[in-house]
């Protein structure tokens, strides 16, 4: 059972560290509307490329 935990803790950090890490989503510096709005813009924008692209490989 601890290993099914640290594989889904792993996956949950990689799948908001992806799109940090790429670029796409700055991490906001405070907690303004337009900040959190960036960030969230860039979180969903890498995931919609990315699913793109794997969907368009085919």
């Amino acid at each position: 059972m601890k290993i099914v935990a640290i594989i889904v803790l792993v996956v949950i950090a990689l799948f908001f560290l992806l799109p940090i890490l790429s670029g796409n989503a700055s991490i906001p510096e405070d907690m303004s509307a337009s900040e959190i709005g960036h960030f969230i813009g860039g979180f969903a924008g890498y995931w919609i490329d990315a699913l793109k692209s794997v969907f368009s490989a085919s």
